[in-house]
């Protein structure tokens, strides 16, 4: 926002420059400075001229003694004629730089030294008068900056507002908050309009269909205007706000707009059909053409000001080009109301429109304002367009605006929270200058009754800022403060969440952080059953992409996509995770219905480099091995088996992880088809896994033994069994056979071809024995393998190679 610090001025006797923007900025305000168009003029100052004495060594020169504020007088030698003493005058001490960029200096003229310069006009860069020095005012106080005295140039205050104070985005505004920070009584401009002629209800009907959203509307008539260019005082004060000039009576609604924060609009009566105002909310299909000139097709959320066929104007936002005032225009009905903020809001963003009316109504606007803007307003379009008001105003009111019209204020509650001791009379008489009405209640608080501008202040703690601000912030004292100091909790599910990202980085993967929103067609793509609950995805009402509506039921699809983007950009090697929580309505409300979920991708070359050394691991092995990782990481000992239920995965390369008989998630390569939709072209491999579900299971610590100083004797053997059996079960088969002598066993081999008969595979175990107190027998060895070849035969059917 800025205004002219002059037009401010109008409303309100204003404190030096410097002082006004410190308390601005104190009080809250962001970077509030001001700008002076003028020349520049620091550095000098209101000066005294003591004595006048002719120099001594020259005629046409004077000696002069200048008082500046400083203890000793400055001697400064003067060619001007009409210096004299008892004078104000514009001083410029040594050191200043004058505005044609000249640097004073000590300097010796005639025999005399002069320490600084009286300055006229033409040295100040205000005029070319140089005959003589600048005489100020006789009240200009000694030492003070000249600019503040002479007030040279536009000076214009600039400053920024946070969202919730639309009520000092006017000059009124600005002036309350002057009264309230620095003191002083705010000045209205004069708004009772001279009323002539026949009544404004004669002229117009108002209605109001929504009564929700506009709360109230006030419609005046003023006849016989002259469509000019506005004076120049007007436009001075309108470009000094940024704003454009159009027409007098144009410019006149977005002057008082300026000055009370009140938004206006003016209609050329003459199109308003049947003369009817209905404000309603806009109908399927109906279309308005904005000042803009831009075509809009109106949303039935959208506010709109009606004749008595059409929408005329976008509600707190945007008049139409058919009703706007034009050179032809002779009768103007001046529209002033109060909007709901959040109707105002919505409609702007659905068209994209930011306006100076709907920057305002969108924070609210003083309810009790509207009538007196309407007024103002009409009464310059009598005096500067020469119309006549007509007598009375046209209203009607919709539902009352919810507002909080006093607050209980706890002192002593605010003042712990400050570090402040401020007594109840203090605290009263700090309220009232922000325009709270303030009355002592018999338990100690102070009952305050809101003003109708401040939409902001609705609890203890509003009121508690406001106390803070205009006693200053500067003013509060550095304490220490105290309080109970109470044990953090870890979220549900965070330390185990941090476990596995921890594993999954150490393993070389990068963590992603996707949006939850998915489009359709993720269940066909994941070739998810019909009845797969995943598919029953909770829908965004107002998603920020019209494609992506729904909230994702796994994690999976939107890692496939970081996959599809990587080979769009020729990335190959790809390994990401994301740990977040996915949305399932099949499990339930609140947190049941939001799992927390782990899910990672490997992606590889289809072509390993040419110096790479061995032979590379499949993709499944790579992506069983990270799942694993994770798990031990974690303190769970996981089983794996083969995966038969899983439609994304690939048949013959898909397992489900299981810990303690639950089954947790599952790993394996991507289904081609799945990786055909997607995009993908090259191995790639996917695991899942349900934090929550792990998290619910109690963690297998690991157990610590001593390390035997005994030998150990590792025997390896190969069988024959069905090319269906997983290995799986048979390595928990030899566990619990070999007895408690085994210390490891490991499958290290698989094969079938030549010398394999068909429908069979070759699986090798390698067993190692080893014993904490003496070292194995051979005998004792060979009794746990025969027992180990009795099983695998009658159990498996298996044959020894």
């Amino acid at each position: 926002m800025r205004f002219a610090v002059d037009w401010l001025a109008e409303f309100i006797d204003l404190p030096p420059d410097a002082q006004l923007a410190e308390r601005l900025n104190l009080g809250g305000f962001e970077d509030a400075a001001i700008v002076s168009e003028g020349p520049d003029l620091s550095g000098v100052i209101v000066g005294r001229v003591l004595e006048r004495e002719a120099h001594p060594n020259a005629d046409r020169l004077s000696l002069c003694r200048v008082a500046t504020g400083e203890p000793d007088p400055a001697v400064v030698v003067c060619g001007a004629p009409n210096v004299a003493a008892d004078q104000k005058i514009a001083f410029a001490p040594v050191g200043t730089r004058l505005p044609d960029g000249t640097k004073l200096k000590k300097s010796k003229i005639r025999g005399v030294v002069s320490s600084g310069m009286i300055c006229s006009a033409r040295e100040l860069g205000l005029g070319d008068d140089h005959d003589g020095i600048l005489v100020l005012p006789a009240d200009a106080p000694i030492g003070a900056p000249v600019a503040e005295v002479l007030r040279a140039g536009r000076r214009t205050l600039d400053f920024g507002i946070t969202p919730n104070r639309g009520d000092a985005a006017s000059l009124l505004g600005v002036a309350r908050e002057v009264q309230a920070l620095v003191g002083g009584t705010p000045r209205l401009p004069e708004t009772a309009p001279d009323e002539r002629g026949s009544a404004a209800a004669e002229a117009v009907t108002v209605s109001i269909d929504a009564p929700e959203a506009c709360h109230h509307y006030v419609a005046r008539v003023v006849r016989g205007v002259r469509i000019e260019p506005s004076p120049a005082w007007l436009t001075e004060k309108l470009e000094s706000a940024g704003v454009r000039p159009i027409n007098n009576v144009v410019d006149i609604t977005n002057l008082v707009l300026l000055e009370f924060g009140q938004p206006l609009h003016a209609f050329d009566l003459a199109t308003v059909r049947d003369a009817r105002i209905d404000i309603r909310l806009a109908a399927a299909g109906e279309k308005l053409t904005s000042l803009d000139g831009e075509a809009r097709s109106l949303d039935p959320r959208d506010l709109v000001i009606c004749d008595a066929e059409r929408p005329i104007a976008l509600a707190g936002v945007m008049g139409g080009v058919d009703t706007e005032v034009a050179d032809e225009t002779r009768d103007v009905l001046i529209e002033s109301a109060h909007f709901a903020p959040a109707v105002v809001r919505l409609t702007a963003r659905r068209h994209g429109l930011q306006t100076e009316a709907s920057y305002r109504f969108e924070r609210g606007v003083d309810r009790e304002g509207v009538v007196r803007a309407a007024d103002r307003a009409a009464r310059l379009m009598a005096e500067i367009a020469g119309g006549t008001v007509a007598r009375g105003t046209v209203e009607a009111r919709g539902a009352a605006a919810v507002v909080t019209e006093s607050i209980d204020f706890d002192l002593d509650r605010a003042n712990g929270l400050l570090g402040t001791a401020i007594d109840t009379r203090t605290a009263a008489t700090l309220l009232r200058r922000v325009g709270l009405e303030c009355a002592d209640r018999a338990d100690g608080r102070i009952g305050c009754r809101v003003p109708t501008h401040r939409n902001d202040l609705h609890a203890q703690q509003d009121v508690t800022e406001e106390l803070a601000r205009v006693y200053g912030y500067d003013r509060i004292p550095a304490t220490v403060p105290t309080a109970l100091l109470t044990p953090v909790r870890e979220p549900a599910g965070w330390r185990l969440a941090d476990t596995a990202r921890d594993a999954l980085v150490a393993a070389g993967l990068t963590e992603v952080i996707c949006l939850p929103f998915v489009p359709h067609g993720d269940g066909d793509a994941m070739r998810w059953a019909p009845d797969d609950p995943r598919r029953s995805q909770r829908r965004v009402v107002n998603p920020i992409k019209e494609e992506e509506p729904q909230l994702r039921s796994s994690l999976v699809p939107s890692l496939l996509r970081l996959i599809q983007q990587n080979r769009s950009r020729q990335v190959d090697s790809v390994a990401l995770f994301e740990i977040a929580r996915c949305f399932r309505p099949d499990l339930g409300a609140e947190a049941a219905g939001e799992p927390l979920q782990v899910a990672a991708v490997l992606s590889e070359p289809q072509d390993p480099a040419l110096w790479a050394a061995g032979a590379a691991v499949p993709i499944f092995f790579r992506a069983k091995g990270v799942a694993e990782r994770l798990l031990i990481q974690a303190g769970y000992v996981p089983t794996w088996e083969r995966e038969t239920d899983a439609p994304a995965l690939h048949p013959g390369a898909a397992a489900r992880v299981s810990v303690g008989g639950t089954v947790v998630g599952s790993v394996g390569e991507l289904h081609p088809q799945v990786a055909t939709h997607f995009g993908i072209d090259v191995p790639c491999a996917v695991f899942e896994m349900d934090l929550d579900a792990l998290r619910a299971l109690a963690p297998d610590p690991p157990q610590f033994r001593e390390v035997s100083r005994q030998p150990l004797a590792r025997r390896d053997i190969a069988v024959l069994l069905d090319r269906d059996q997983p290995a799986g079960a048979v390595l928990d088969a030899i566990r619990a056979t070999a007895g408690s002598d085994l210390l490891s066993l490991e499958l290290f081999d698989r094969y079938e071809g030549r010398g394999v008969p068909e429908g069979r595979v070759s699986l090798a175990f390698r067993l190692a024995f080893q014993r904490a107190d003496r070292a194995l027998t051979e005998k004792e060895i060979g009794k746990a393998m025969d027992r180990v070849v009795r099983m695998l035969t009658h159990r498996f059917g298996g044959e020894l190679r």
